[in-house]
C-alpha cells in the first residue's frame, strides 16, 4: 500500500495543517510544528509487526500479478526489511538499531557488511536530527531487482500495496462489545459471539510469513514523534485505515510488519513510497498490535522526503519499483 505527493526536500512548500487524532504513548512528549506539517505524538511501546492482515483472509504469500518486488521484502530480527539495490537494505531503526548479523531474502541468509550501517536524518531543522529509518549493506548482494524510490507523497485516496513479515491472521473475524468512556485509557472491550458485538477485527497467531495486502492513503503530510530508544524521533508520514469491505485485499499492519515496504504504481512502474513503522490503535485494544480491528491505522514513513539522502548512498537502479515494509509501534487512538 502507498502513494505519493510532493513535499519536504523534494518540494519544500508549506503544508496545510490537518485535523488528525492525537495519540497517547508512554512518554509525555510535547506536540510541535515543523515546516507547516502537523505533528502527532505517539506514546506506545515499540513492537515488531508481522504479516499484513487482509480482510479476504487469503494467504497472499506469493507475488501478485504485475508486482516484481515481492521478493525484495525479507526478514530481520523478527520483523521486516526491504532490499533496495546494489546490496543495500532498509529497515526501521527500532528493528535494527545496530548492525544486524544477517537478513533473510528468499530463504537465504545474507551477512551484513561491517561499517555500512547508516541512519537517515530528517530534512527540517525543527525536527529531530535522526528518523526511524536505517540503511546497511550486505556482503553479498542477493539476486533481486533494484527498487526506485518515489519522489512525491502519495495523495489521499491513492491505492498502495503493503508487504511485510509477521503474525498471520486467524481465519475468521472476532467481535467485541467496545465501550468508549470519557477518561484516559479507560475504554473497555468484551469479546462476544458472532453477531453480538459492535466492532470487528482479526486476531493473529504465533506464525509469521511475508504477505501482501492493499489499502488507500487516508491521511498524508504529517509528522509523528515516536518514543524510540535512546531518544524520541520524528517521522514524516502518511497513513492508511483498515476498513471492512473497502478492498478485496484490504490490509492492516500488525506485530512484525515494521520495516516492511509500501508500494505505489505510478502508471508505468511500481515505486517504493513508504516503510511501515507503527500502528495507531483503538484505546485499550485487546492484545495491541497483535490484533487488527476495523478503524485501526497503519503509519508509514513517507520516503519521498528521504529519497535524496537514499540516492546519495544508493544510486537509483535502471528499473524502478516500490515495496511494502513491516513493523510496528503500538499507539492508542484518543477519542
Amino acid at each position: 500500500m502507498g502513494d505519493d505527493e510532493e513535499g519536504g526536500v523534494n518540494g519544500g512548500d508549506a503544508r496545510e495543517d490537518l485535523d488528525l487524532p492525537f495519540l497517547d504513548e508512554l512518554w509525555n512528549l510535547p506536540i510541535m510544528k515543523c515546516a507547516a506539517l502537523p505533528v502527532l505524538t505517539y506514546l506506545g511501546l515499540i513492537q515488531f509487526a508481522g504479516a499484513v492482515v487482509q480482510v479476504s483472509g487469503s494467504a497472499n504469500n506469493t507475488a501478485p500479478s504485475g508486482q516484481p518486488y515481492f521478493q525484495n521484502i525479507g526478514t530481520l530480527n523478527g520483523a521486516s526489511a526491504i532490499y533496495l539495490d546494489n546490496g543495500w537494505v532498509m529497515t526501521a531503526n527500532h528493528v535494527a538499531s545496530s548492525l544486524p548479523a544477517s537478513v533473510k531474502f528468499g530463504g537465504v541468509d545474507y551477512v551484513t557488511e561491517a561499517g555500512s550501517f547508516q541512519r537517515l536524518n530528517n530534512p527540517f531543522p525543527s525536527l529531530s536530527t535522526f528518523t526511524d529509518i536505517v540503511l546497511f549493506r550486505l556482503s553479498v548482494a542477493p539476486p533481486l531487482l533494484g527498487l526506485g524510490i518515489a519522489t512525491a507523497t502519495p495523495t489521499v485516496g491513492s491505492q498502495v500495496m503493503m508487504i511485510g513479515n509477521g503474525r498471520i491472521q486467524e481465519s475468521t473475524t472476532t467481535e467485541w462489545n467496545y465501550t468508549q468512556n470519557p477518561g484516559p485509557s479507560d475504554d473497555t472491550w468484551m469479546e462476544t459471539s458472532p453477531g453480538g458485538g459492535n466492532i470487528l477485527g482479526f486476531k493473529t497467531n504465533n506464525t509469521q510469513e511475508v504477505r501482501w495486502g492493499e489499502n488507500v492513503v487516508s491521511q498524508n503530510l504529517f509528522t509523528v514523534n515516536v518514543g524510540t530508544v535512546p531518544a524520541p524521533v520524528d517521522v514524516i508520514s502518511y497513513a492508511t485505515e483498515f476498513n471492512d469491505g473497502a478492498l478485496a485485499n484490504e490490509a492492516q499492519g500488525v506485530v512484525g510488519d515494521s520495516g516492511g515496504g509500501v508500494f505505489t504504481y505510478n502508471g508505468s512502474f511500481w515505486e517504493l513510497s513508504g516503510m511501515i513503522y507503527a500502528v495507531n490503535l483503538h484505546e485499550n485494544q485487546p492484545n495491541g498490535a497483535q490484533t487488527a480491528v476495523f478503524g485501526d491505522q497503519t503509519l508509514i514513513a513517507d520516503l519521498s522526503y528521504y529519497q535524496p539522502q537514499i540516492i546519495t548512498i544508493i544510486p537509483e537502479p535502471s528499473s524502478l519499483g516500490l515495496t511494502l515494509l513491516g513493523g510496528c509501534l503500538i499507539a492508542r487512538r484518543r477519542r
